[in-house]
Formats: structure tokens, sequence, C-alpha cells
């Protein structure tokens, strides 16, 4: 019973510590600079706050679009993005997903395409598609066909 209470007291304060971070003028800059951080513990803070407060999400795109086609991080960045999506300019995430794709690899087409159809950015999909389309690397075309197979209706 002991370990409970202790463990409630350290959620209580750790609540209180998101909502005193959350009031921080400088709130964009901290959760950027923990998202770029190596320690696994920022960047897992971070996402957790984003998780509860996602008005930021918009102001991180880039970032977390990035942090999303990443291996260790993919989950957890793409669900800040769903948390708020509906807050997103799509014209803004249409052209934060093309910026990713400068390496132009058809691994870089797929992940990107996953995490947009994940989180219902149909602009951005339609956009990173019609790039794909485009390509003159068959396998980063036949990336547009499948995904224009499958979502073509939710395309606008």
């Amino acid at each position: 019973m002991e370990e409970w209470r202790a463990l409630v007291a350290a959620e209580r304060e750790v609540a209180q510590c998101r909502a005193e971070v959350n009031q921080l003028p400088a709130r964009v800059e901290l959760l950027t600079k923990a998202l770029s951080s190596s320690s696994a513990w920022d960047r897992s803070a971070a996402f957790d706050f984003l998780h509860l407060f996602p008005e930021d999400v918009p102001k991180l795109l880039d970032l977390l679009v990035d942090l999303s086609l990443s291996t260790g991080w993919a989950l957890p960045a793409r669900e800040a993005i769903r948390a708020a999506r509906k807050e997103i300019n799509p014209s803004k995430f249409a052209r934060v997903a093309l910026k990713c794709l400068s390496g132009g690899e058809v691994e870089d087409y797929l992940r990107l395409a996953d995490v947009l159809v994940e989180v219902e950015a149909w602009e951005a999909l339609s956009a990173v598609i019609g790039k794909a389309a485009e390509s003159g690397d068959p396998e980063i075309r036949e990336v547009a066909r499948s995904f224009t197979e499958s979502y073509g209706g939710m395309l606008p």
C-alpha cells in the first residue's frame, strides 16, 4: 500500500509540473530541444507532454514528421501528430511531407505514406502520391499506384 501512495504522489507531482510547463512562454523551444535530444528520457517526456497538450504539435510538425519516419520514435511521433491532426493546416502538412522526401528513396515514400494514412492527412498523402507518380524509379511509382488504389476515395 505504501508503494501505491508513493506512486500516486509522484503522479500528482508530474501532473503539476506538466501544468507549469504548459504555461511557459518558451514551451515550443523547450519541446524542440527535448525532441531533438539524444536523451530518451527527454524525448519520452516531450511525447508524453504533447499527448496531453497537443496544441504545440502544428508548430513542431517538421520535427515530428521526421521522427515519425525513424525506427525508434515512430509510434510516439505518430501518436502526437494524430492527437492534433485536426489543428494542422493541410497545406502545411503537405509541404512538410514533401520536404521529407528529399532523399527520394522508396522506403521514405512508403513510411511517409503510411504515416499520412494513419493520421488521415489526405491532402498531404495526395501530394506524396503525386510526387511518387512523377518519379523515374519504378518502385516509387508503384508506391503511388498502390496508395492511390487503396486510398483514392479519401484523396481530395
